[in-house]
């Protein structure tokens, strides 16, 4: 693949970021779903600071103290960078690659993927669903994207561990993977084996 005229756009969670288990598994489901469906909803399109849905989910789940610290705590828990994958984002970086998040999240814990997780290391920025305004898989979101690129829609290679993003993406025109494995993402992406 010709990195002169490809731009690689990657997933974070499943992708770059291992997560065996999630923070908010500990806790009764139905607030947790609760929060995912609104507050974050609200917070992964711009719409709001993630800070502000948190009291509400800290009083049903019985934690208290400041959201502040509650969301440091869960920030911290779920940063697992991929090293493996994070070495195969550098050589392509290095190839001469422009690499992109693009990834349903808000504002506070992007900041931390790039800064305490290290992708700032192997990226030139992202098109996280809250800077965008729209979240995958909608058509909107890779439309957004597509022009901010300013590029025609098969240069931009996008790995996703989510089918259904993929499947999206492929729609838009997008050169689209199901992610699996660093293994399998080294042989498509043309890279030896690490």
């Amino acid at each position: 693949m010709n990195p002169d005229t490809h731009l690689l756009l990657l997933d974070v969670d499943g992708v770059l970021i291992e997560l065996p288990d999630f923070f908010c598994s500990r806790f009764p489901s139905a607030p947790v779903r609760a929060f995912f469906a609104d507050g974050f909803q609200s917070a992964s399109t711009g719409k709001s600071s993630v800070l502000e849905h948190l009291p509400k989910l800290m009083a049903e789940v019985g934690r208290e103290g400041s959201p502040e610290e509650f969301y440091r705590e869960w920030l911290d828990y779920e940063n697992r960078p991929d090293k493996d994958m994070v070495a195969a984002a550098a050589e392509l970086k290095a190839a001469g690659w422009r690499i992109y998040l693009a990834t349903n999240q808000e504002e506070l814990r992007v900041q931390h993927l790039m800064s305490e997780s290290g992708l700032s290391a192997v990226t030139d920025g992202h098109f996280a669903s809250y800077s965008v305004g729209y979240r995958k898989p909608s058509q909107e979101y890779y439309g957004a994207v597509t022009q901010a690129l300013g590029v025609s829609p098969e240069q931009i290679i996008f790995w996703d561990d989510s089918v259904e993003n993929v499947d999206a993406a492929r729609a838009a025109g997008w050169s689209s993977h199901l992610f699996t494995n660093v293994a399998d993402f080294r042989r498509v992406m043309g890279l030896q084996r690490s």
